[in-house]
This record gives structure tokens, C-alpha cells and sequence, in this order.
């Protein structure tokens, strides 16, 4: 949201909550979405103990893989916060942008995913999305598939 109002007082970036949060909570923001874990509860990658987790903190590994799809991994400035994603499998992931990054999620949940869909799924719908919109095997379909193996849903 913060990217798309352009809001000069408050610039985007990937951080979620840094307004609300108040001094001495011990963190700038509620949530990371380039390194979710930074929260001290969120998952960054997928693997069986994720299904455990409290839904807020699951949400990580889709966080992580919007970020990654979006801006790809590694360091940089967005907004004036420093961000750096690493990847679960030690890839390099390289960003398709935010715009596409939107028109795939969003087509992926009002036409792939319902709402037992779980990150597998999610994968299976998100690829499809991006076949839907851009074309199977493009540069958007193989970013989407690095993107979530990056974060361990393969």
C-alpha cells in the first residue's frame, strides 16, 4: 500500500506496522517481508513445523516469497530501510516487480486458490497464474517457481 500512495512522509517499503509499534517492543516493525524471521517468530521457508505455527507467524513464508518475487533476493535501500532477503536454498532470485507480483497473486486468489489451498497449492496456483497472464515458461513462470523455491515450497 505504502508503494502505491507514494506518500513522501512515508515512502514504501516491506516493512508492516512500523507506525504502530511502540518503544521498548525490542523491533521497528510487526512484520519483515524480506526476512520474516526478523520478528523473532515469523517462518522464513517451509518445512513441516510451519503447519504449527500460529497463522500470523506462518504467513511468513508467503511473505518472503512476495518479497522475493517482487524485488528478488539480496541487499538493498527501499523507502530509505535497508532490506536484505536471503534464500532458504542459498539461490539467487531476481524481482519481476511489484506490478506483476500483484496481477499474479491477485488472479491466483480469485481464480486458483480456494480457501483449503496450502503453500503447495499456493505454488501450483501462482504458476498458473503467471501462465494465465504471462505465458508458460516465461521469465514471470520461472521467477514465480524460483521465488518459492527459495523459501522451500518446491
Amino acid at each position: 500500500m505504502e508503494f502505491h500512495a507514494a506518500n513522501p512522509e512515508d515512502p514504501g517499503d516491506w516493512l508492516i506496522g512500523e507506525e504502530v509499534v511502540r518503544d521498548g517492543f525490542g523491533r521497528d516493525a510487526l512484520r519483515y517481508m524480506d526476512e520474516p524471521s526478523k520478528d523473532g517468530l515469523s517462518a522464513d521457508c517451509w518445512d513441516a513445523s510451519v503447519k504449527d505455527l500460529d497463522v500470523h507467524y506462518s504467513s511468513g513464508v508467503a511473505n518472503h516469497f512476495a518479497y522475493l518475487l517482487a524485488e528478488g533476493s539480496g541487499a538493498k535501500n527501499l523507502g530509505g530501510v535497508a532490506h536484505n532477503s536471503p534464500t532458504c536454498d542459498g539461490s539467487t532470485v531476481t524481482g519481476i516487480g511489484r506490478a506483476k507480483l500483484g496481477k499474479i497473486w491477485y488472479r491466483a486468489l480469485t481464480v486458483h486458490m480456494t480457501s483449503s489451498t496450502d503453500y503447495a497449492g499456493a505454488r501450483t496456483a501462482t504458476l498458473k497464474a503467471a501462465a494465465d497472464l504471462y505465458g508458460e515458461g516465461g521469465a514471470e513462470y520461472d521467477a514465480v517457481a524460483a521465488a518459492w523455491s527459495a523459501v522451500g515450497v518446491g
